[in-house]
């Protein structure tokens, strides 16, 4: 066989793989999602209220994505203990934070695949309109990801002392930006995941850390790091300063006009997305800049309340009261009086 043919054959088998993944995606686009016409006729007025008119096809869709999201935290509280056994952990905070992963990992599992559909295959009325443009499967899209996002903001927050603020922040950030797009605003502007960041997350806690399964995972998750959230991360953002910032030359423009138009939640956006970036920049400082061992003066905070502060157990005092001999009932024990003695 000539290697044209072997490259043609290979051709085909992608262009097979390739229809086969868009057949699948396309369930997105399915007419059994739309809703019944007294339910949009039921949230229109609670979506005009909101300015949210972009709400109403896909609001039993926002609904069924939270209510999933709370479904699926339930099931992973249930079937994790038997699944994974001795490694689900025994502390509530800890299970409460393992739960939490199993849902955004469900969740990046079903958005992401859809999210690369799209954005091969993006609706052409958001080509037409990349402002106002309203299209179905993207719409959809938006609203499974509001559902999520409503479900993160409010776990995050009950559990605010252990996830900690930045987890918080990261999932109201995210409610706001995904339900602004059903105004409609910059609706091709779908989600993106990381689904390898939760796999790493995972192998660690089944104890295979270092093992040859997290140094393949880390692979996949360092490269689409860079290139999904640095390099196209910013690429994007780059496209989106351009459409929302027009230059001098298109100051007079029809777009530039209706950008204008947008007021406020035009700035929104370039805020969150500035946000957003910089946070992916961010994140790399610590791989940049590595922890510094901590020094011998170096004091360590008490978690009973945080009422004050202990010496280290790396400090030399500590070390020199470790060597020194403890009396018991005014008295030294027979080694220790020999060790006083140098015996």
């Amino acid at each position: 066989m000539t290697a044209r043919r072997r490259g043609e054959q290979e051709s085909t088998r992608g262009l097979a793989w390739g229809g086969q993944f868009v057949r699948v995606m396309s369930w997105i686009e399915s007419p059994l999602l739309t809703p019944p016409a007294n339910w949009v006729t039921l949230i229109q007025p609670i979506a005009n209220a909101l300015s949210l008119t972009a709400l109403p096809p896909v609001a039993h869709l926002v609904l069924l994505s939270l209510a999933a999201s709370f479904a699926a935290r339930r099931v992973s509280a249930v079937l994790s203990p038997r699944v994974f056994g001795r490694y689900y952990p025994t502390e509530r905070r800890k299970r409460d934070d393992w739960d939490l992963h199993m849902v955004g990992w469900l969740y990046a599992l079903v958005a992401t695949p859809i999210a690369i559909h799209l954005l091969r295959h993006p609706s052409p009325e958001l080509d037409l309109d990349p402002l106002y443009g309203v299209a179905l499967p993207e719409q959809r899209l938006s609203a499974i990801a509001i559902g999520y996002f409503i479900w993160d903001a409010l776990v995050t927050f009950r559990h605010i002392q252990t996830q900690g603020l930045g987890f918080f922040l990261h999932g109201a950030t995210c409610l706001v930006a995904f339900t602004f797009t059903l105004r409609p605003f910059v609706l091709w502007c779908g989600p993106r995941f990381l689904i390898f960041l939760n796999a790493h997350w995972l192998l660690d806690k089944l104890h295979l850390t270092g093992s040859p399964l997290q140094m393949l995972n880390g692979l996949f998750l360092v490269s689409t790091y860079i290139c999904a959230r640095l390099v196209f991360g910013t690429y994007t953002s780059w496209q989106f300063w351009k459409l929302m910032v027009p230059g001098a030359g298109d100051a007079n423009t029809l777009l530039a006009e209706k950008v204008r138009d947008a007021g406020w939640v035009r700035w929104l956006y370039l805020v969150l997305n500035l946000l957003a970036n910089g946070l992916n920049f961010v994140s790399l400082l610590p791989l940049t800049f590595p922890p510094s061992a901590p020094s011998l003066s170096e004091r360590v905070l008490t978690i009973e309340g945080w009422r004050g502060f202990v010496p280290s157990p790396t400090t030399s005092a500590s070390k020199l009261a470790q060597r020194k001999p403890v009396p018991v009932d005014g008295h030294l024990g027979e080694a220790q009086e020999r060790r006083v003695k140098g015996e």
